[in-house]
């Protein structure tokens, strides 16, 4: 059943509100921890907002049982770091991280696309969000206890990230990017750095475990946690597949059964595409448009990667962003 998709009811369980409470999309204690109150992020229409004014309805029931346990695990993971973090249930992850996405693109639903102009309409539109109807199914395993089989409908990947002194000239230790269109989601906070594909039926997670296992025992620089959200972005551009559940409730649960593709998984890749997406990802360092990186026929710059595929460590500091 889909959920109304309004600023009168809460966007988790549907319900009208008779009180209107807001959720923050980036949790007060994230927000705090990484001073971002008055910092902006950037929407799908190229303007700017704070995050602190980035809430959507929610009501009290969903607030105060589900999500504020849920933003409890999480943010204890983030202060234990990496290696508490890698302990967490995925699940709990993939839940927070996809409200974040889920709620901005609905937050965007409401927001004019151009605010001279009211009757321009929104920058999300409600045709754009029935994309979305899958995740909001996926997201009420934040209120009912969910089983996944025979394998999870998301891919996760978690790296130990360098971490940075607020001195320090060249990076940040939080950074916020996701891609609308293949709903990849990418975040580091200090010295964890995670990368999730969204509702690809954990394909990438099986077919990327070998190339991404020579990763897990790495520090990653930031520019190299962005070549990764490069690669899968793209593979998941390149997906013949569109996700497929059966879902199976009880009074007491939900058993969602993810229905695996076969065949022809994924169209043949590009190098030269595959370039571009990454130029996009790199934008904000100089030096690393598309003519810089890409080489034909088929050969692209890689911070993550020596020639012979080994991995390439790089220094802590090695290139200035631009600002």
């Amino acid at each position: 059943m889909d959920m109304p998709l309004s600023q009168k009811n809460c966007f988790l369980c549907g319900v009208e509100l008779k009180k209107h409470t807001d959720e923050h999309i980036f949790p007060k204690w994230l927000q705090n921890k990484f001073n971002l109150w008055d910092q902006t992020i950037t929407l799908l229409n190229g303007t700017e907002i704070p995050y602190r004014m980035l809430k959507i309805p929610c009501c009290n029931t969903c607030n105060n049982e589900y999500l504020s346990q849920l933003e409890i695990d999480i943010s204890k993971a983030v202060d234990g770091g990496y290696d508490s973090f890698v302990q967490l249930d995925e699940n709990k992850i993939f839940y927070w991280a996809s409200k974040i996405l889920y709620g901005l693109f609905l937050k965007e639903l409401s927001l004019n696309i151009d605010r001279k102009d009211p009757v321009a309409g929104t920058i999300m539109s409600l045709e754009a969000m029935g994309k979305f109807n899958t995740l909001h199914m996926l997201l009420q395993g934040i209120r009912f206890p969910t089983q996944y089989v025979p394998v999870k409908p998301y891919s996760i990947f978690i790296f130990k990230m360098y971490e940075y002194e607020d001195s320090d000239w060249d990076e940040l230790n939080f950074n916020y990017f996701d891609s609308y269109i293949q709903t990849v989601y990418g975040m580091k906070m200090n010295d964890i750095g995670f990368i999730l594909c969204i509702e690809d039926s954990g394909v990438q997670a099986e077919f990327g475990e070998k190339y991404f296992e020579k990763y897990k025992d790495k520090i990653i620089h930031p520019i190299q946690l962005k070549e990764i959200f490069a690669k899968i972005s793209y593979k998941q551009y390149l997906a013949n597949y569109p996700p497929r559940y059966i879902t199976i409730e009880t009074d007491n649960e939900r058993v969602v059964q993810v229905i695996q593709p076969s065949g022809d998984v994924y169209k043949e890749w590009s190098q030269e595409l595959y370039a571009s997406c990454l130029a996009h990802t790199w934008r904000t360092y100089p030096n690393l448009r598309f003519e810089d990186i890409y080489f034909p026929p088929d050969r692209v710059m890689s911070y993550l990667n020596n020639e012979n595929g080994s991995f390439k460590q790089l220094q802590k500091h090695i290139l200035r962003k631009i600002k």
